[in-house]
């Protein structure tokens, strides 16, 4: 039982400095995002320039690819995962640089992929050289949640998604859960020092009217909605990755297609460029007739579609937020009793849940971000579009665990510190 006692302390002390080194890469990776940023978009001020600008980024990013390696989307990661317990530590070259450049150039992808990536590369990196490759799996996952957390300024939620990610029925990683929570705070706790913030910027909204009494029946109803929503997001994904392969060519000719119908799509419909961080917090408090709304999540659904299948890099998690905030920006007048703040956020996370397989996380990353004071109806439409979301296939390549419980505890007969 001491033997026990001593490793876990050992491996929470191991997360926690490895939380240090992805929060500093969190840092460098920031502070490089939002100085070319800058730069570009101070002297590129016409809507115009989305066009040109998006279609010669996917040039440089197909050039990149080729000249490195294409190393896939966040299903690629997944896989690695379940295949060898760790992610390439080679996979950084190509997807640091050309998630930056997208991030910059207006894609509908965030930069969790490349954060997630680099945190947990780094996790399996540590354990080798702590000589432990029996930490390996636990490192990687810890440092793939700090990624996230750190990336989103809510550590708990961005740390339970990666263990919700990996799986279509749940998190089964669950001796993962304390020590990828240390090392997910450790990493937001480098940027709350250094920046002083996550790179996402909250969403604080105010509950605007009290909550009736079948709100939180309503939320489960939301909640299938935005499953129903989630569904077509599905095949509009799917049948874009369809045309890709139909239409294969030259890997710079792909990611130009891409930049081009990305930025033609920012042109036409501008609250789909980027990746949706800032855009949500306008589209939360503005009105616009339906037949917008409709048009802005279909352009939002295929600009995202359009990115990933476009070997861009990045990750759709905000996406997805923001294509359930217009979700349920048609829904609220339909509910006019209900609070219109409450229903876009049950939206936002119940859109997730089901696109991803993660009602958890997607609960409690919305709360965070948003800092509602009515956690139970939001909870509801997460399960509800959980559970009416099964099957939808957004991110490839899950699988359950094929580890024994307790596989980090299994081997005590060295210690990782003196």
């Amino acid at each position: 039982m001491l033997n026990t006692r001593r490793w876990f302390g050992n491996v929470l002390l191991v997360s926690a400095l490895l939380g240090v080194l992805v929060g500093l890469v969190c840092v460098g990776f920031t502070l490089a995002w939002h100085g070319l940023d800058h730069v570009v978009w101070h002297s590129l001020t016409s809507p115009l320039h989305r066009i040109w600008f998006s279609m010669l980024v996917g040039m440089m990013v197909g050039v990149i690819l080729t000249m490195l390696h294409n190393p896939g989307s966040m299903a690629t990661i997944v896989r690695h995962f379940h295949k060898a317990g760790c992610l390439p530590l080679k996979d950084n070259a190509p997807i640091l640089p050309v998630s930056l450049l997208g991030l910059v150039a207006g894609q509908s992808a965030g930069p969790e992929g490349a954060l997630t990536q680099a945190g947990g590369s780094l996790g399996g990196w540590l354990a080798r050289y702590l000589k432990q490759p029996r930490l390996a799996r636990l490192l990687t996952l810890a440092g793939m949640g700090a990624g996230f957390g750190a990336f989103l300024g809510a550590p708990v939620g961005g740390a339970i998604l990666w263990l919700e990610m990996l799986h279509t029925r749940g998190l089964e990683y669950y001796e993962a859960i304390i020590p990828t929570v240390i090392c997910s705070s450790m990493a937001y706790l480098v940027m709350v020092v250094t920046i002083g913030h996550g790179i996402v910027q909250p969403w604080h909204v105010a509950m605007r009217m009290p909550m009736a009494w079948w709100v939180p029946l309503a939320a489960a109803g939301i909640g299938a909605v935005c499953a129903v929503a989630a569904w077509g997001y599905a095949a509009i994904f799917r049948g874009v990755g369809q045309l890709a392969q139909r239409l294969s060519g030259q890997l710079v000719v792909q990611t130009t297609v891409a930049g081009l119908i990305i930025g033609l799509l920012g042109y036409l419909f501008p609250l789909t460029y980027f990746y949706g961080g800032a855009q949500i917090a306008s589209l939360m408090h503005g009105q616009a007739p339906g037949i917008a709304l409709i048009g802005l999540l279909l352009a939002k659904m295929l600009a995202a579609s359009v990115t990933i299948r476009g070997h861009w890099q990045g990750g759709l998690i905000i996406p997805h937020f923001f294509m359930g905030a217009v979700v349920g920006q048609l829904l609220a007048p339909c509910l006019p009793q209900a609070d219109p703040i409450l229903v876009t956020i049950c939206c936002m996370a119940g859109f997730n849940a089901a696109a991803t397989q993660t009602p958890l996380a997607s609960s409690l990353i919305v709360l965070a971000l948003t800092g509602y004071g009515a956690p139970v109806p939001v909870f509801l439409a997460s399960v509800s579009g959980f559970l009416m979301g099964q099957g939808i296939v957004v991110i490839e390549n899950k699988q359950s665990r094929t580890e024994p419980h307790n596989f980090h505890l299994a081997e005590m007969d060295s210690q990782l510190l003196p």
